[in-house]
């Protein structure tokens, strides 16, 4: 593995777990099994749901960019399906699907960064760029989770 690809795979990892605060998978290990499935009001989507959609995503843009393609938004393994029963179970599909993300770059050279790779909306991109938009997504629901456990926990106030 390359320099460059080391160091992406590097802030993939403190996206997804390298920060007790911010990474997704620190957020879902603070959950509670009664917040698993809570809604606030008027809410359409639980910490259970976010979870889904984070790891079912990863799933799909490796299948696209460093698999066959095949997978699809109904398929069992997108949706979790038996894997998302309790924030434990859920906290380790995240982590499968992480895995698959990790073993696809370990191989990489930093040439191979320069292709483009498959979308899941379709289309191509820059591998850098897919990359990116990974490390977003779990970053940008790593803060939905937090922010739904502090609504369902009642401790959603600023500590200073």
């Amino acid at each position: 593995m390359g320099l460059r690809a080391e160091r992406i795979l590097a802030q993939l990892d403190a996206a997804f777990e390298g920060d007790s605060t911010h990474s997704l998978a620190a957020n879902v290990a603070s959950v509670r099994a009664e917040n698993w499935d809570w809604l606030p009001p008027n809410g359409a989507r639980s910490i259970r749901a976010i979870v889904q959609h984070a790891g079912g995503a990863k799933r799909l843009y490796v299948d696209r960019a460093f698999g066959d393609g095949t997978l699809a938004m109904d398929d069992p393994i997108v949706q979790g399906e038996g894997a998302l029963d309790t924030p434990e179970d859920g906290a380790a599909w995240l982590h499968e699907a992480h895995e698959g993300l990790r073993s696809a770059l370990a191989g990489l050279d930093d040439a191979e960064l320069e292709g483009e790779r498959p979308t899941p909306w379709g289309g191509a991109v820059p591998l850098p760029d897919l990359l990116h938009v990974l490390l977003r997504h779990d970053l940008y629901h790593a803060g939905e989770i937090n922010h739904l456990r502090a609504l369902a926990q009642d401790n959603d106030a600023w500590a200073w």
